[in-house]
């Protein structure tokens, strides 16, 4: 039972809070009702701002959960403006189910308006000018998502509220985990990171629920240093590209977390470097940096000598491809050597294997020099009429200059049509590095745990003008042992997972990874197309072809094909982060839920849902807006995803990117770290 007392006000007494010597103040007693979280309980009030009206009448008790009908209602005179405002604030975002509005006996309110807001500072017209009973009106709401209700009504005359109740619908609460954004924000040595993603290291599950020892973490752009506990100011900082965390879920919360970067001299270095994909390596010949369309024999190439071909000061230098299975070769096309035409090869022979140890050769073939132009054709395409091979040699035999041999791009065609891409190796190649590559530096996407190996997918990133682009995608594949990212022992690997397409859009793979083998036996790689907009795009493969990129296939539409270039644009307004999770219980049992910030930045985290991994997927439902650019100088947030290995069943964790657009700003330690909230099922 719910009690409540009066104690009267008097004259020459102690008077409590709100107090007049004329009337009684009531004084509810806290009862600690638990809120449970249930489909049609009402939702606790944490404050009310009134901030036009006069009102008579104690607010404290007005929204007290525990508050009997009609005790204290609260009387509404006059305002500043034409309407009173009534301001309600949840510790959360509810679905509001309805709202129950219990006019005055005396003074009614005849209609109302309500507003709905996320975060208190924005708010929603859901309902004009609603007629109200005089005694109490029910209003459905549907399971509109609100931190924040206003209430709003005409000040025309004296009116009166005896109740309003917020009742919980159906749907997602959303709570801010201040316990996991405050971990990440640190104070010596490890103190703020762009980008994050989460692996299971235990055995890889990285499924809603699963169960683990060790989570592991993968940042992007990293702080290093000491930050002032008091103002939140760096004292030192010097920022690595990428780092490593851990949480050992055997630890309590607040000593689970501890870091991971290369430590030399004193100073931080970034565990995963780019001198894999830089310079003017071999490796260069089968992406499409410097292409105007990837994968395509239309394509034409650039005299740029910004990583986008192979050179070597050595005559007799060669090339080996391997495609990493065997394949009906049927065509070769070649772009020389552009950057300097002299530099271009002459003469070269070409050879094939099956095992890689005994090579027959095909012919020797003589090559024009490259044109002066900047963009050009193949400078040649050969017939091999089907010879099956899984390695291809190019051995140089002479150059147009005396001392460097190279070559620009190479195409590959297997009978069908298909671009095939292989690992390329060189036996030398030259050194020197183009001057803008010296900014040359990698940011890390989404992966995947597959026997004992972290396979991830950075990005090339090197100055552009006062900004920066990204170059390629590539692969890197880390051992795990004890449960321990073993970056040390990375291999680099390149991949053709970033294509610019005819129509002018360029697709990036590696934003998001699905593990779903144990649904349809495949890994999904998510990614973007940027083409007025930004679209997903899907890829997949089997567990046992992630080093076979000829064995990926694409979502075009209809169905998953060989041909990157047909990459179909599945749902519009995603972020360069994001996640698709396969829900397997609870109100979107058996659906895949998409988790983005969308168009980016816009501070709008949400989801939409499919029945499949590659749509099509409902439209976006906001779940959350961030407010961090209301108080921390020049700042945005960006790529939203969810962790499904750090969330349960019923209750998904997502984190987003905190940054600013004033470097100066970036001594604040509260820009640069990532934010949690929560989505929690209500239950039914």
């Amino acid at each position: 039972m719910k009690h409540w007392f009066i104690v009267l006000c008097l004259s020459g007494l102690i008077l409590l809070p709100g107090c007049t010597t004329k009337e009684p103040e009531i004084i509810i007693e806290d009862l600690d009702i638990p809120f449970t979280q249930t489909l049609g309980e009402k939702i606790p009030v944490v404050s009310l701002e009134l901030p036009y009206s006069t009102v008579k009448g104690n607010i404290s008790n007005f929204i007290h959960y525990d508050k009997p009908v009609d005790i204290n209602p609260l009387l509404f005179s006059k305002s500043t403006i034409k309407t009173h405002q009534l301001i309600f604030t949840m510790d959360a975002i509810y679905p509001i189910g309805s709202i129950e509005i219990t006019n005055h006996k005396e003074f009614p309110i005849s209609e109302i308006s309500i507003d709905t807001s996320f975060e208190g500072l924005t708010f929603k017209r859901i309902k004009s000018n609603q007629s109200l009973s005089a005694t109490q009106t029910s209003i459905t709401l549907g399971g509109t998502m609100a931190k924040s209700m206003k209430l709003t009504f005409k000040a025309d005359e004296t009116v009166g509220l005896s109740d309003v109740t917020i009742l919980l619908g159906n749907g997602l609460i959303v709570k801010e985990e201040t316990a996991w954004s405050n971990t990440f924000l640190r104070y010596d040595g490890w103190s703020g990171a762009d980008g994050i993603f989460s692996f299971n290291l235990t055995d890889g599950n990285d499924r809603i629920g699963a169960s683990k020892d060790t989570t592991g973490f993968i940042f992007s752009d990293t702080f290093v240093g000491k930050v002032n506990r008091f103002n939140n100011l760096r004292q030192t900082s010097r920022m690595i590209n990428n780092s490593l965390g851990y949480m050992n879920h055997q630890e309590p919360f607040d000593e689970a977390f501890s870091f991971d970067y290369v430590v030399s001299d004193g100073l931080a270095y970034s565990p995963f470097v780019p001198d894999a994909y830089i310079g003017k390596k071999s490796r260069n010949l089968l992406d499409g940096e410097g292409l105007t369309i990837s994968q395509s024999k239309d394509a034409l190439f650039s005299n740029s000598s910004d990583g986008t071909s192979w050179l070597s000061d050595a005559l007799g230098s060669s090339v080996t491809i391997d495609f990493k299975a065997s394949y009906p070769l049927d065509e070769l096309y070649l772009w020389n050597y552009a950057a300097n035409p002299e530099y271009g090869t002459k003469r070269f022979e070409l050879s094939f294997s099956i095992d890689g140890l005994t090579y027959e050769t095909i012919d020797t073939y003589t090559l024009d020099m490259a044109t002066a132009n900047d963009l050009q054709p193949y400078t040649m395409v050969l017939t091999l009429g089907g010879i099956s091979a899984r390695y291809l040699k190019i051995k140089t035999l002479e150059s147009y200059h005396e001392t460097y041999v190279g070559l620009g791009k190479l195409m590959i065609f297997s009978e069908s049509n298909q671009f095939l891409f292989g690992e390329v190796t060189d036996t030398n190649h030259v050194t020197e590095l183009h001057p803008n590559e010296s900014s040359s530096r990698l940011w890390i996407q989404d992966g995947v745990v597959l026997n004992g190996f972290l396979y991830t997918f950075p990005i090339l990133v090197k100055d552009y003008r006062d900004f920066f682009m990204v170059h390629n995608v590539g692969m890197i594949k880390t051992p795990i042992r004890n449960e321990r990212i073993i970056h040390q022992e990375s291999s680099y690997h390149s991949t053709p997972l970033q294509v610019r397409t005819s129509d002018g859009g360029i697709i990036y793979y590696g934003a998001g990874v699905m593990n779903n083998v144990h649904n349809d036996g495949f890994v999904y790689v998510y990614g973007y197309k940027d083409l007025n907009g930004r679209y997903l795009v899907s890829a997949r493969f089997l567990p046992e072809d992630i080093e076979n990129m000829n064995a990926w296939t694409y979502y075009d539409g209809s169905g998953y094909t060989s041909d990157i270039n047909l990459s179909y644009p599945i749902i519009l307004g995603v972020s360069a982060e994001l996640s698709v999770s396969h829900i397997e219980t609870g109100m979107f049992a058996g659906k895949y839920m998409l988790v983005v910030m969308e168009n980016t930045t816009s501070g709008k985290i949400s989801y939409a849902l499919s029945d499949t991994p590659y749509g099509p997927f409902t439209d976006y439902v906001q779940v959350f807006q961030t407010i961090e650019h209301t108080y921390l100088r020049g700042a945005f947030t960006y790529n939203a995803k969810m962790h499904p290995n750090l969330s349960e069943p019923g209750s998904y964790l997502i984190s987003y990117n905190v940054n600013t657009t004033q470097l100066g700003a970036l001594s604040d330690a509260r820009i640069y770290y990532p934010r949690f909230i929560r989505l929690i099922e209500v239950k039914s």
